[in-house]
């Protein structure tokens, strides 16, 4: 089999990230500021790469931090695998010196699709907040978005199968001061544990349909 990536999981992860994105948060002074998403956890040695190896130095806040934690094969939802669904689909002619689509047929294509396995991907969501009142205000513009569930969609293909599905709101930890540096950290961070079920699907089959336009 030819290399293939699609990049799936990676595009449900910037589905996910783009949720928590443009969230706002006022400070003290009433400026109103948007909270930055970053992928992935801070450990504790990237942490102290970051604070430059000085205890007088800590990561900006707020910001929220997103980042995958597992992937599990969802066996009660494993369909046919040899299942093959084929879809016609017709074009509309282009001109390629207008640059416009012309009012008549244009290329026929049979596209092969294969059963995609099934996963439920885990994520967790940091949100840092240097004091309560940054922490209430991301907290209460996420959380009434989940009741519990919200609907995301991964691709604006119309044969894409597996474009919609739906990001599932499992646990709140409201504080955890054990990261990103330690007990002694000035940053209090809540985390949002989500579930996302999704599917990876193989390469499809696309062939060009020959049919017969003009006779002479």
């Amino acid at each position: 089999m030819l290399h293939f990536y699609d990049g799936q999981i990676r595009k449900y992860t910037t589905q996910m990230m783009r949720i928590l994105s443009n969230f706002p948060v006022k400070d003290g002074k009433g400026v109103t500021k948007d909270v930055p998403v970053m992928y992935g956890d801070l450990t504790r040695q990237v942490a102290n790469i970051i604070r430059e190896n000085s205890e007088n130095k800590l990561p900006s806040a707020p910001r929220i931090s997103v980042y995958i934690t597992g992937l599990e094969l969802e066996k009660a939802r494993i369909l046919d695998p040899t299942f093959v669904k084929k879809s016609n689909i017709r074009e509309r002619a282009f001109n390629e010196e207008t640059g416009e689509y012309e009012n008549y047929q244009g290329k026929n294509y049979t596209v092969e699709r294969l059963m995609p396995t099934p996963y439920l991907m885990r994520l967790n969501a940091d949100i840092w907040a240097s004091n309560t009142d940054q922490k209430l205000q991301i907290l209460e513009q996420i959380l009434v978005l989940f009741n519990p569930s919200l609907e995301m969609q991964k691709s604006d293909n119309f044969i894409d199968w597996t474009a919609i599905t739906v990001v599932n709101l499992e646990n709140v930890n409201w504080s955890n001061r054990s990261v990103p540096i330690g007990v002694d950290s000035e940053i209090d961070i809540a985390t949002l544990t989500f579930s996302i079920p999704i599917y990876i699907s193989p390469p499809v089959k696309v062939k060009k349909m020959g049919v017969v336009t003009n006779i002479i």
